[in-house]
């Protein structure tokens, strides 16, 4: 069930009194606010926990064998009983880790609480959850399974998929120390952020013209927008109120008509420049500096439109654009056919940060309502379309066990949760 389903249902029950009699009382703000933190269950979680970043792997790199994985088909012995959900039918394959791999967390030395060390745990989801323990025995003689006739496509569940599976993907985990001040959603400092400056990741000619045309054609509708405001204000009668928004259309456009000319010009003859030669040579970090000067003073004027969040430069359009121009990066495409200009950009992408890991701290849910008391995070995966997990209004999953059942090694009686953005 959803996380606002349950939230209605235990502000009902709050409503109604906490003696559980229906004695009616005066529910107050701080009542409902009071047992919405203390249903997050981080008064009794530890505030530093073993995590383990599940990295999806570079299409790019030379093949090695895979062991742990995201989505497409789980490995087990012929005979394995492949779990149901709530309503009997198949629930989805979700992640196939090797336990061999999880190594101890370095600073603690800590292994994962209740997991054997070899062997596979398996996870499926949909509207429950279910986690399996094959031991190493199991898996000498696994094999990939066939579909359950009775699975049904994924979007059944809510997901962006018309396909029966998650995208898959090869995982590495690599442990890390997640604290509460990370909470679960920031960057394990094991991994640098390779998108910090624009020179980290504006290193080929291509991605160089791509990113350049991106900012020209914003500021480019910027002024034909302004073009249309200014003939509006002239038009015979017009009476444009006078408020907030106005004076700052006013102002922008203005700054806009005298400013933008200057920086589009300077950002085409930065990308003819990189276009000069091969799409794949490296840029000029001179030049690189000298463009983002001008494109930042821009920036630095302008309140906050469009092409504010665009001339410092900003790799999640980047990569936005080619997701939708390059087919190759889709679920089913050929990745080793993406142009080689692109490669170290989409590489950088899909081996980063992207908040799937098992055990650690999951960040408080702001828009759900699951009582999570007792209970620690086995693995969150977030909206990902590599892998399919999207869906409206979500921004990422996770399966939660009773602490002490999970210490012991027993992953059931828990919760899954979909992660409410809205």
């Amino acid at each position: 069930m959803g996380g606002r389903s349950l939230m209605f249902r235990w502000f009902e029950k709050l409503r109604r009194g906490k003696n559980g009699h229906g004695a009616d009382r005066e529910l107050t703000g701080a009542d409902v606010a009071a047992e919405f933190l203390a249903r997050a269950g981080t008064e009794d979680r530890a505030d530093r926990l073993p995590a383990w970043a599940l990295q999806l792997r570079s299409p790019f790199e030379a093949p090695r064998p895979v062991s742990s994985w995201l989505g497409g088909v789980p490995r087990a012995p012929r005979e394995f009983d492949w779990p149901n959900d709530v309503d009997g039918t198949p629930l989805p394959f979700l992640a196939q880790i090797d336990l061999e791999s999880l190594k101890p967390e370095p600073e603690t030395r800590a292994r994962p609480p209740g997991l054997p060390d070899d062997g596979a745990l398996l996870v499926f989801v949909g509207r429950s959850y279910a986690c399996r323990i094959l031991e190493a025995r199991d898996m000498a003689r696994a094999v990939p399974l066939s579909l359950p006739e009775r699975l049904e496509p994924l979007r059944k569940h809510g997901f962006f998929n018309e396909e029966r599976t998650f995208g898959h993907w090869p995982i590495d985990p690599v442990a890390y120390l997640d604290t509460s001040v990370d909470a679960g959603d920031a960057r394990p400092a094991f991994l640098p952020d390779r998108f910090k400056r624009p020179a980290d990741w504006i290193t080929t000619g291509g991605i160089a013209a791509l990113e350049a045309d991106l900012v020209i054609d914003s500021l480019k509708m910027e002024l034909s927008h302004g073009e249309q405001f200014e003939a509006s204000r002239r038009r015979p009668g017009a009476a444009l109120p006078d408020n907030d928004v106005i004076r700052s259309k006013i102002r922008h456009y203005a700054l806009m008509k005298r400013r933008a000319p200057e920086v589009i010009a300077a950002l085409g003859a930065w990308r003819d420049a990189a276009l000069a030669g091969s799409p794949e040579d490296p840029v000029d970090p001179v030049r690189l500096a000298h463009v983002m000067r001008v494109r930042l003073a821009l920036r630095d004027e302008m309140e906050s439109y469009m092409p504010k969040h665009l001339l410092p430069g900003n790799p999640d359009k980047v990569w936005d654009a080619l997701w939708w121009h390059c087919p190759e990066l889709r679920p089913g495409g050929d990745r080793t056919a993406l142009p080689a200009a692109y490669r170290p950009f989409v590489e950088a992408r899909i081996t980063d940060w992207r908040r799937h890991r098992l055990f650690g701290l999951e960040p408080p849910f702001p828009n759900n309502g699951e009582d999570l008391r007792g209970q620690d995070c086995l693995i969150s995966i977030a909206a990902d379309p590599l892998l399919g997990t999207q869906s409206e209004h979500e921004y990422g999953l996770s399966v939660w066990c009773p602490r002490d059942r999970m210490a012991k090694g027993r992953f059931d009686g828990g919760q899954f949760v979909r992660h409410c953005a809205a």
